[in-house]
């Protein structure tokens, strides 16, 4: 298992723990990310914070992170943190949207957080949303897309912070 000391790449990790019909899509998502000049930091053990100049957009873990996260063996997942009220404007029509509508997560305290955030994604707003709000595990090519240009718009609204 790779120390935090040891700072591990994520690509090497995603082909080390993630199972082999799930990595392309991994690997995919890290490109994304890297070619759309954000910057996958090392957070913890197979953990890392997404950031676009300094500023967080999205976790990606893999199996072998905190237990609390609940990936099985071999699995991978994109993780949203909402930090106030936020609204993103996403192109994707409302069918497409529903990947992202129907797993928002309503806030149970789990963590002992002030809930109450709000959160508007094309028009739609959510209220009481949990602060880690998204959890998408291993997506197929569809869900993907859907997360890239939500990462996408996340980005665009960081700019103005």
């Amino acid at each position: 298992m790779p120390s935090k000391t040891l700072k591990p790449i994520i690509e090497d990790v995603i082909k080390d723990m993630v199972n082999e019909e799930l990595q392309q899509t991994a690997l995919e998502f890290v490109n994304f990310i890297r070619s759309n000049r954000m910057t996958p930091s090392y957070a913890s053990a197979n953990s890392w914070k997404v950031q676009y100049k300094g500023k967080p957009l999205c976790y990606i873990r893999t199996t072998g992170t905190a237990h609390y996260y609940n990936l099985d063996d071999g699995s991978w997942h994109i993780c949203f943190p909402v930090y106030t009220d936020e609204e993103y404007d996403i192109d994707l029509t409302d069918e497409s949207m529903h990947v992202i509508w129907d797993h928002v997560r309503d806030c149970t305290r789990c963590y002992n957080c002030k809930p109450a955030n709000r959160l508007t994604i094309n028009g739609r707003v959510f209220d009481q949303v949990c602060h880690q709000w998204l959890f998408v595990r291993n997506p197929d090519a569809e869900e993907l897309t859907c997360i890239m240009k939500l990462v996408d718009a996340i980005r665009r609204s960081r700019i103005s912070w």
